[in-house]
């Protein structure tokens, strides 16, 4: 069980410019509470409890891991579309993410620095709403399968992900560290 001067972190992949804008305010719309918290992302391996004050030096061990693995990081191609839920197991109404390789791969070897996480099924998904009722919940899920964000894809290149650290006190998740995805394009030339 955590202590309350226990803190968590998770690593996730942040879609950017006006694709994070839009999912923003969908979030903002139906669930306030959970936009403030975090923007939109796709959590990669987490959330991993730890002891002691949320600093980011607690977590220089952990950032210098992860920096010596990042030449083993494909880049991302995070493919967004349709609307899912988790209920009815947990009111989640989330974005579907494609489970590519590139993602998979990155996945596993966060994994393998960090340690297994609370998943035993990795689902990919970037969370819109999760403070609602099981009924609320269901309405917005009708709702929002008639948008574009059910019918259409959305893609996005990324070039890092990022280490987020939380504490019992802190009203919102924030960026530790920055973690480089390799450039392929620079491999392919040198």
């Amino acid at each position: 069980m955590p202590d309350a001067h226990d803190y968590r972190i998770f690593i996730g992949a942040f879609p950017i410019g006006d694709l994070a804008d839009r999912i923003q305010r969908v979030r903002r719309q139906h669930d306030p509470p959970t936009a403030r918290i975090t923007p939109p992302h796709v959590t990669l391996a987490g959330t991993y409890w730890r002891s002691g004050p949320p600093t980011p030096e607690n977590e220089a061990a952990t950032i210098e891991r992860l920096l010596s693995v990042q030449h083993r990081l494909p880049p991302i191609e995070l493919i967004l579309g349709g609307i899912e839920t988790f209920l009815p197991d947990v009111p989640v109404i989330y974005l579907r993410v494609e489970p590519t390789p590139a993602l998979l791969e990155v996945r596993r070897v966060l994994l393998d620095v960090l340690g297994r996480d609370k998943h035993r099924h990795f689902t990919p998904h970037l969370t819109l709403t999760m403070r609602l009722t099981d009924d609320r919940t269901r309405a917005l899920l009708a709702e929002l399968r008639r948008t574009d964000w059910h019918t259409g894809a959305f893609t996005q290149r990324l070039d890092h992900v990022r280490l987020m650290q939380r504490g019992p006190r802190d009203p919102a998740w924030r960026d530790i560290q920055r973690i480089a995805l390799r450039d392929t394009q620079s491999l392919r030339s040198a």
